[in-house]
């Protein structure tokens, strides 16, 4: 899924409006995508406009108690591996990676 800035937005400095972002995971319907800084940061899907709707076949999807959609690849579908992410564990940095370049080489 590709999405774009609706706006430019003070509170998200990190994001540009003209720029296409490649939507990585969607967690509690926040869309989880590469800032201009290359870091996997949430942010609200309403901020954006979905330019290709088109998602990978393999991202495995979970709704919560209140209908809320939890979708990822299998490798980053596991319970607190973003938590692990952050914390610079190596191996949640290298299955990231492999993850995401894998999708975006798929993608193009």
């Amino acid at each position: 899924m590709i999405v774009k800035l609706k706006d430019r937005m003070s509170d998200y400095p990190d994001l540009s409006p003209d720029e296409p972002y490649f939507v990585i995971g969607i967690e509690a319907d926040d869309f989880r995508l590469l800032n201009n800084y290359g870091k996997p940061y949430l942010n609200p899907s309403h901020l954006f406009e979905i330019v290709d709707s088109r998602e990978p076949s393999i991202w495995i999807t979970e709704y919560g108690d209140d209908g809320e959609r939890y979708s990822y690849p299998p490798d980053l579908h596991e319970p607190g591996f973003f938590e692990d992410y952050f914390d610079g564990k190596n191996e949640a940095l290298s299955k990231f990676w492999h993850t995401i370049n894998k999708g975006l080489s798929d993608a193009a």
